[in-house]
């Protein structure tokens, strides 16, 4: 840029005639990369650059160890929380199978207003087929193939029944 003079256009005298030299774009473009080069090798020669580079690169390994620690509490915290879940669960009665199943259901349930106690007692209201203490029953709607008799009444036998007209 301290030459723009130059860049433009330049005049030489040769024997009494002057002749004027006219720059091109990719003239000047290359002057200019040249030019920024150049001043790129100077300042990273530079020793305030290098120290510069040095305080950027620590202040980012700082950062990501900040970041690191951060994910691990984090991760240590949710750890912690799937225990302490798990341990109360398991004073209460969640039939086994389902401990994963009610543990992800009821701390999903927990957030700044409700504790997981009150929402296991809430789970364990409206789900209560995964407790010990209840056992649900299977009622069949169905009607029975026995027909009152002692021994069951397969398809074939009621067939032969209705067609001999002796079902009742």
């Amino acid at each position: 840029m301290e030459n723009n003079e130059d860049v433009k256009t330049t005049e030489q005298t040769v024997e009494g005639e002057t002749t004027q030299k006219t720059y091109t774009v990719e003239d000047v473009n290359n002057s200019y990369k040249a030019g920024v080069k150049k001043a790129r090798a100077e300042l990273e020669q530079s020793e305030d650059y290098k120290k510069y580079q040095n305080w950027i690169k620590s202040n980012q390994n700082d950062s990501e160890k900040i970041k690191n620690l951060e994910n691990s509490n984090a991760d240590k915290d949710n750890i912690i929380k799937d225990l302490k879940a798990q341990l109360c669960l398991s004073k209460s009665d969640v039939k086994p199978e389902f401990m994963e199943f009610v543990t992800s259901k009821v701390i999903s349930m927990v957030d700044e207003n409700t504790t997981f106690d009150e929402a296991l007692k809430s789970f364990k209201k409206s789900s209560p087929q995964y407790f010990g203490e209840t056992v649900v029953k299977k009622v069949q709607s169905s009607p029975s193939l026995n027909a009152g008799g002692n021994q069951p009444q397969t398809t074939n036998n009621i067939m032969n029944d209705i067609l001999r007209g002796t079902r009742k």
